[in-house]
């Protein structure tokens, strides 16, 4: 009989995280219980968070601020989570710059940042499971950490994040049986949750193999999709029938309109007089009092619950607040008039933003011949609860071949509970068939020139046997929209071929490269090929049998090994190395 293992869920979101944790007895049975935190600490009951803590973090004299401790006017580390990535853009942009000109902590890495948040989040958790179990208890339970990430991530990306969670604690010092670390992405987690929520459902039993539906993650600062196809019933399989797509087009986005709107309606002096500056240069890492409690006053007073038809009064701070009348701006009795218009104004990106990330899950499916009846839209994430938010896009996806859009329980906490499932799922019953690549992923290597095919000015002549061959020519070994087989232990391979001489240190180095461009790059100096990783191959273990010896030219003794580095593609890309067919040793991948 297998000992009880303790699952934990860790969502690390641009704007909001949340941790998720069960038990379960050997593989479990997927009816467990799934616990969310939901008493994060908070200076201010009006912006308790309940299933979520704000992703931030500030460095103050008295120490260090997190989540819903940080008053409203004190300038702090957020977005943070973007800042992994090194493709930035968008606001990432302004915010990476607001960061990197200010006096505090100026040279904390994105990584260290966000260690230190979560090292608060992982303390809040331990406090959670000695309440729960016992300080003896739960440390005695096998773990199970499942982190889940972004679905375009990149591999630094991803490398990044497992850092920081791995110094802020989640290893074996604070989790004595921590035996397994899994990434999986934020809307196949999302997706894993929905289809346990709907089980014994009519939704659940309308499913047929086959059916289609897409995955609608709409979060603070981004909005990620990704579709699905039927597979299995009883219980429920799916597989990937899209590459998943997303964009900076969160909730956030519409405070930051609103901003701009009430500019627009006070006129630039008074907002200044207020904010301190003008809309568009207002920092995304602090606001002065005033702003912070209008921004905030905003979001949970009247955007949260906005259906399209309500008109808003909104306090203005002091001195404005003390205007008894003045019709031209919409101000009355110290309030600001927010009619039906103005709110739709500021929800415009975002809404159409996300009908075209919509539009281009719905135009790939159509393009996928095995994807029959698409049926529904699941709407998860904080900004999913929007009630104007979920009609739009409702009644888009109507008129788009009459899918319907659907909310299932806990929407904000549903990647978090995805998590938290995919714990429990055994090493054979994933409900994840066949997951999409990304991108291309390959290597360069040098093939005998050849000419008419190859560039003179790619050629060289190899000093080992005195050869003609070019250089920078790419060998993909993944491509994108490729189907990977959740079950499959090796997903490609590269093959290569070293010459030593005698006394060289028997290690090969090679770089990783991809493209996220629509179409396969020829050569490795194109400007849409970027290096992952830099691979390291350890040839020290392999028998001396496997080498064969030679000689060069002039005579010089040398010898050569043929291999391959075998990848396996599933959140993450793990590495190996083989030698006819047996694997050695260890490669070790570098992320700059």
């Amino acid at each position: 009989m297998k000992p009880n293992r303790l699952i934990v869920g860790l969502d690390y979101g641009t704007t909001y995280t949340g941790v998720s944790f069960c038990e379960t007895a050997g593989n479990g049975t997927g009816d467990e219980h799934i616990e969310v935190v939901h008493d994060w600490p908070s200076q201010h009951t009006k912006i308790g968070t309940k299933e979520k803590v704000p992703s931030e973090v500030t460095y103050q004299k008295q120490g260090l601020l997190w989540g819903s401790l940080i008053p409203p006017n004190v300038q702090r580390h957020l977005w943070t989570k973007l800042q992994l990535d090194p493709t930035q853009k968008g606001e990432l942009v302004k915010i990476v710059r607001e960061v990197s000109t200010s006096s505090e902590h100026p040279n904390k890495q994105p990584v260290e940042i966000i260690a230190d948040f979560l090292a608060q989040v992982k303390a809040h958790l331990i406090k959670n499971l000695d309440q729960k179990y016992g300080k003896v208890l739960w440390r005695s339970m096998n773990v199970t950490l499942v982190v889940t990430v972004p679905a375009v991530w990149t591999e630094v990306a991803k490398a990044r994040t497992l850092e920081a969670v791995d110094k802020a604690g989640f290893n074996t010092p604070e989790f004595p049986q921590l035996k397994n670390i899994l990434m999986t992405t934020e809307p196949e987690a999302a997706a894993i949750y929905t289809i346990k929520s709907l089980r014994g459902t009519t939704q659940n039993s309308d499913f047929a193999v086959g059916d289609g539906f897409i995955v609608c993650d709409m979060g603070g600062g981004t909005v990620d999709l990704i579709s699905y196809r039927v597979t299995g019933l009883g219980p429920t399989v799916i597989e990937e029938a899209t590459v998943g797509g997303g964009d900076q087009c969160g909730g956030s986005f519409v405070g930051r309109a609103f901003l701009k709107w009430l500019e627009r309606r006070l006129g630039t002096k008074d907002f200044v007089n207020i904010v301190g500056c003008r809309s568009e240069d207002v920092p995304h890492t602090s606001l002065c009092k005033k702003a912070a409690r209008m921004l905030q006053d905003f979001t949970l007073e009247v955007k949260s619950g906005f259906s399209g038809s309500e008109t808003n009064h909104l306090r203005l701070p002091s001195p404005l607040n003390s205007i008894e009348e003045d019709e031209a701006r919409g101000i009355y009795d110290g309030e600001i008039t927010i009619t039906p218009e103005d709110m739709i104004e500021m929800f415009e990106m975002p809404v159409r933003r996300t009908y075209e990330l919509l539009g281009d899950q719905l135009d790939q499916l159509r393009k996928n011949k095995k994807v029959k009846p698409k049926k529904y839209v699941f709407m998860v994430g904080g900004f999913s609860e929007s009630p104007y938010m979920y009609e739009k896009i409702r009644m888009f996806v109507a008129r788009c071949n009459g899918l319907q859009a659907v909310k299932p329980a806990y929407p904000w906490s549903a990647v978090v509970r995805g998590a938290a499932a995919k714990g429990l799922e055994g090493a054979k019953k994933s409900a994840i068939k066949i997951r999409k690549c990304r991108r291309y992923y390959g290597t360069d290597f040098s093939p005998p020139f050849e000419a008419g095919k190859h560039k003179e000015a790619d050629s060289y002549v190899d000093a080992y046997d005195g050869l003609k061959y070019a250089r920078n020519q790419m060998a993909w070994l993944l491509t994108l929209g490729q189907d990977l087989s959740t079950s499959k232990k090796v997903h490609a391979k590269a093959s290569f071929y070293i010459s030593l001489w005698p006394g060289q240190k028997r290690e090969y180095t090679m770089s990783l490269l991809a493209s996220n461009g629509p179409k396969a790059a020829q050569l490795s100096v194109d400007k849409a090929v970027y290096k992952v990783t830099e691979l390291t191959v350890d040839l020290s273990v392999v028998p001396k049998k496997e080498f064969m010896a030679k000689r060069s030219p002039s005579g010089e003794p040398y010898h050569t090994l043929s291999f391959q580095v075998a990848i396996s593609a599933q959140s993450s890309l793990e590495y190996s190395l083989l030698v006819n067919g047996k694997t050695y040793g260890t490669v070790t991948a570098k992320y700059d």
